[in-house]
């Protein structure tokens, strides 16, 4: 059959967004927020900054392994 075995996902662009979003999270907001001195602010962030991108890494492995 034509196309077997093929699976269209979009699990790749969820990875991508993940780790970027992570990325510009921990420049541009902790940055922002530690410059107006908004201390718990800032700690969200970076942990959101982080989550993201351990989040993205995770599911990275885990596609990985699972294909």
């Amino acid at each position: 059959m034509i196309g077997e075995g093929y699976t269209i996902s979009y699990q790749n662009y969820a990875v991508l967004l993940w780790m970027f979003c992570g990325i510009l999270i921990l420049i541009i907001d902790v940055r922002g927020f530690q410059i107006a001195g908004m201390n718990k602010e800032r700690k969200v962030s970076k942990f959101l900054g982080w989550f993201n991108i351990i989040i993205g890494f995770v599911s990275l492995i885990l596609n990985m392994l699972l294909h």
